[in-house]
């Protein structure tokens, strides 16, 4: 469910709790709205440090495909499959994240 969705049912039951009289439940929702905006926040901020660097990003990008690519070979290199699938997943996820922050220096 979505930040703003929990904060909205958050808030919600809050003001249910604050009608009936059950402190339980004002309680319950004055904490799920307030996880929910935090978490937002956290989104948000994330956001915008990508935006303001995306080069830096780049580099973390590379790096994490290199490290994704060492222990893939490695993996191979010592016929440890596990290894190797954690490799190819950490490349393909780094690939991912590359194409990500490229765009968003093209911005």
């Amino acid at each position: 469910m979505s930040n703003y969705v929990n904060q909205a049912i958050g808030s919600a039951k809050e003001g249910l709790g604050n009608l009936t009289g059950n402190k339980d439940l004002q309680e319950s929702g004055r904490k799920q709205w307030a996880e929910a905006k935090g978490e937002q926040k956290l989104t948000n901020d994330k956001a915008m440090r990508e935006e303001e660097a995306p080069n830096a990003h780049r580099a973390a990008d590379a790096a994490k495909g290199m490290g994704g690519a060492a222990k893939e070979k490695l993996g191979q290199a010592i016929g440890n499959d596990k290894m190797a699938a954690e490799g190819r997943s950490t490349r393909a996820q780094a690939a991912g994240e590359a194409s990500h922050h490229e765009n968003l220096a093209k911005k």
